[in-house]
This record gives C-alpha cells, structure tokens and sequence, in this order.
C-alpha cells in the first residue's frame, strides 16, 4: 500500500498563519502601547546625550553606562506592559527578537571599531541609521511591506546625520521616535478598530440559539 502523500504547504500559506498570530497576540498583550513608551524612553536618552555631546561631557566610558541602561530599561518598559515571555508568545516574536538583537550587536560593534581605530570622526552613527534600515527591510519581508516606508525613513535619517554631525544624536532619537509611534499608534488604531467590531456584531436571541 502506498503511503499517504503529505501536501507540502506553500511559503505565502505559512508565512500568512504566522503573520496572522502575530497580529493577534500583538493586538491582545498591546503591543502597541509597549513601543510607544519605548519610544519616549528612547528619545529621553537621546536627548540626555545629544545635551552631553554638546556640552563636551560625553565621554566613551559614559556613553556605554547610558546606552547599557537604556536598553535595560526599554526591556523592562516592554516586558511591563506585553507581559513576561513575550519573545516566546508566538514564533514570529522570536524572529523579531533576534533580528533586533542582532541590530544591537551590530550597533554596539560599529561604535568599538570607530573607537578602536582612534578616529576622531564619530562614522558609527550613521551607521546605525543604515543597520537599522536593514532591520525594518527584515520586517518588511517578514511581516508586511508598510515596514519599506520605515527603512526609507532611516535611509534618509542617516543622510541627514552626515550632513548635520553635531546633531546626531537628537537626529537618531527623533527619528525612531517617530517609528515608534507610528508603529505603536497604528497596532492601537486597529485594535481598537477591531473591538468596535466585534461589539457591534448582532447577539444571537435565546430562542434562536436554543434552536
């Protein structure tokens, strides 16, 4: 007897059930409240270093103290308000999580070779804006294309870094503040979109379901 032949599902079907609970899971743990506030943590510290750079008061040692705290207190922002495991909560979240971590790598990487290299040219900088390009394409591909308008927004982040060096730092931070917000605004919009619908769809009458 020939054994059964198993049907082999195609990419676009398995990457739509993947988007699909994400988007579910996003819209129940709000999501898009936990960018918004990591947004506003974000250009809070940025601002705090774009106030010392100018100052003159940013040294290496205390740029890595403000950037290490950032990112602990941006976690726990997110953790706070999605809740625990929220890498685990569906298996694209785990994607994300890695691809963003990578972005950190990576940022954390270009800032020690320009460092290392003595070069009193900070290079790194717009650097970031192109990494984080590259991390929006990702989601782009991965989740939606709407995600292209954010990695073009960080293309020409990145150019006006180059053209205005001084004010990097105010640059970077408002621009992902702007991502985030967007980001975070448009998940509530459609989740509260969704609630509306949901609340005016018709009960069912006791008779009707006792039948």
């Amino acid at each position: 007897m020939d054994e059964p032949t198993q049907r082999l599902i195609p990419f676009r079907e398995w990457k739509a059930a993947l988007v699909a609970d994400l988007d579910r899971v996003s819209q129940r743990d709000r999501w898009g409240v936990g960018l918004m506030w990591v947004g506003w943590s974000h250009l809070a510290f940025f601002l705090l270093e774009q106030s010392l750079f100018t100052s003159g008061r940013l040294g290496n040692l205390l740029a890595l103290s403000l950037w290490a705290t950032e990112l602990a207190v941006n976690l726990s922002l997110f953790r706070r308000v999605v809740g625990k495991g929220w890498y685990r909560s569906t298996p694209l979240a785990g994607i994300l999580a890695r691809v963003w971590g990578t972005f950190l790598i990576l940022s954390f990487n270009v800032a020690s070779l320009n460092n290392f290299t003595g070069w009193s040219l900070d290079w790194f900088k717009p650097v970031w804006a192109s990494i984080a390009t590259f991390g929006f394409m990702m989601m782009a591909y991965l989740i939606h294309a709407r995600f292209f308008f954010f990695a073009v927004q960080m293309y020409f982040t990145g150019l006006l870094m180059v053209l205005n060096p001084e004010w990097n730092y105010l640059i970077y931070g408002v621009s992902w503040w702007a991502a985030l917000q967007g980001m975070g605004w448009s998940l509530e919009r459609r989740r509260s979109t969704l609630s509306i619908t949901d609340a005016e769809e018709p009960v069912p009458e006791a008779s009707s379901a006792a039948a």
